[in-house]
Parts: C-alpha cells; sequence; structure tokens
C-alpha cells in the first residue's frame, strides 16, 4: 500500500524499534522485522494501514483487541508485548517467529497422524485459552499457524474480541 511511509520510518526507527525488511502482509497492514535495540532483540511489527488507522470505530476494536490479547498468556499464543497509535498509522509489537507456518509446510507434503494429533492439540489448546478470555479467532487457517525456530506451533491470536 502507498499509505505507508516507510522511508523515514526505516531511518529514523518507529518509537525506538528499528524496522527491517517486510516479511508478511495482510487485509490491515503489513508485518515487518524490525530490531529493539534498548533490550538487543528481534520483534515483528505490524503496521496497520492508515486508512484503517484513521478509522475511529478500527481503531476502538483494535485497542480492545490489543488489550486483550496482550493479556493471553499461553506456550501456543504468540505473544504481544506492545502497541500504539500514531499520526503514521497503528502499530502492534509481537514476537518473531522464524520457523515458517503450517500451510508452508503442508505444501511440502503431508504430515504424519502423530504430529497432526500433536499440532490439533495444541491449536485448540491455544483456541480454548483465547475463547475463555472472550476472544474468538476469526481467521483460523494455515498462514496464521506459525512455528518457532525448534518448530514449536505458535498460534498467531489477532482477533477481535466476541464482547
Amino acid at each position: 500500500g502507498g499509505d505507508l511511509t516507510f522511508a523515514t520510518q526505516s531511518t529514523h526507527g518507529i518509537r525506538g524499534f528499528k524496522l527491517k525488511e517486510k516479511i508478511g502482509e495482510g487485509a490491515y497492514g503489513t508485518i515487518h522485522r524490525a530490531i529493539q535495540p534498548t533490550v538487543d532483540r528481534e520483534v515483528a511489527v505490524k503496521v496497520i494501514r492508515r486508512k484503517y488507522a484513521d478509522d475511529p470505530e478500527f481503531i476502538r476494536r483494535f485497542e480492545t483487541e490489543a488489550q486483550t490479547i496482550a493479556q493471553l498468556e499461553h506456550p501456543y499464543i504468540v505473544p504481544l508485548y506492545d502497541y500504539w497509535r500514531e499520526a503514521t498509522g497503528a502499530y502492534l509489537v509481537m514476537r518473531l517467529l522464524r520457523g515458517g507456518n503450517l500451510l508452508t509446510s503442508l505444501e511440502r507434503g503431508p504430515w504424519e497422524v502423530e504430529p497432526t494429533l500433536k499440532m490439533l492439540d495444541q491449536i485448540t489448546s491455544a483456541l480454548a485459552v483465547a475463547h475463555h478470555q472472550g476472544v474468538i479467532h476469526r481467521d483460523i487457517k494455515p498462514a496464521n499457524i506459525l512455528f518457532d525456530e525448534a518448530g514449536m506451533l505458535i498460534s498467531q491470536i489477532l482477533a477481535l474480541p466476541k464482547r
């Protein structure tokens, strides 16, 4: 999208984060690998497109979602570290996962029964915790099931609270 202003942001950083390459894109924005220099860690920064960041109803839901998701603590849910909104857009900071996603894994070939059952158990466990906290995922699909470097499944819960 032409509504993102990364030339300036990449050079100067965004709120203490140094944006690197784009690693993903969705309906609401782009995800970038970033560096958080204060603690020397790599993170993922989701940049919400300006057209959504300027919509008061979207922002109200975004802030409710971010606050709710930040409360979710589960080994199979991507942790949300921070979020904010400013003139250039809205931002979410999450753990950076480097193990790919389930869609890519399935494109390489089918899974054996045992790993499949383990994966389904992990996904349903994460979704049950989220649902118990009032969060409905609304976009469960193989591309949103991510893996960390060790191959552990982590669900990217970026959904709207059902309240």
